[in-house]
């Protein structure tokens, strides 16, 4: 894959060949972090307070206070390992789109549309607290709007270099 283009927070990369640039197109928005330290930290930290506070006295009120704590630690530790570390797009013009979330932990989950059921493309604008973020969707007949890119959220700029091509795949394969 090649980097298209990339921030602070976010890289975009894209994979197209040649041969079949005019039908099937791949993008790719990955966070530049995959957990930092501090998430490190939290996850080891707990893992070893657990495993001391239970082998020097199980039956002891502090050691289980303490392990109690411990518990508490990791689960917040496991909560940051389930960050998504990248989102990739794959259109193939005559068969579909599909939508593949990669997270930290390595767990993937893919989201197909058929290509007759996509209608038309968008980049939708959404206030938030006080922020207007922008997300890329798919208009279908049967799930109404579809967004992509939902939990990294690119900025608009990455949105419309992955529109442009969207939208030309989808006028030119009608």
């Amino acid at each position: 894959m090649n980097i298209i283009m990339s921030d602070n927070r976010l890289v975009l990369k894209s994979s197209v060949q040649e041969s079949l640039k005019h039908s099937c197109i791949e993008y790719c928005v990955e966070k530049r972090e995959k957990c930092s330290n501090t998430e490190y930290l939290i996850i080891m930290m707990s893992l070893l307070l657990a495993a001391y506070s239970y082998l020097i006295n199980p039956t002891v009120l502090i050691s289980k206070t303490v392990f109690i704590i411990a518990i508490v630690l990791f689960i917040i530790g496991l909560r940051f390992s389930f960050k998504v570390y990248n989102e990739s797009l794959l259109i193939t013009a005559p068969i579909g789109l599909q939508l593949t979330t990669t997270y930290m932990t390595g767990h993937q989950r893919v989201f197909s549309i058929p290509w007759h059921s996509i209608t038309d493309v968008l980049i939708v604008d959404v206030i938030h607290t006080q922020q207007v973020l922008y997300y890329l969707a798919i208009k279908t007949p049967q799930n109404g709007i579809v967004t992509l890119f939902q939990k990294s959220a690119p900025r608009l700029h990455f949105l419309e270099i992955i529109y442009k091509d969207v939208y030309k795949l989808l006028e030119n394969n009608r």
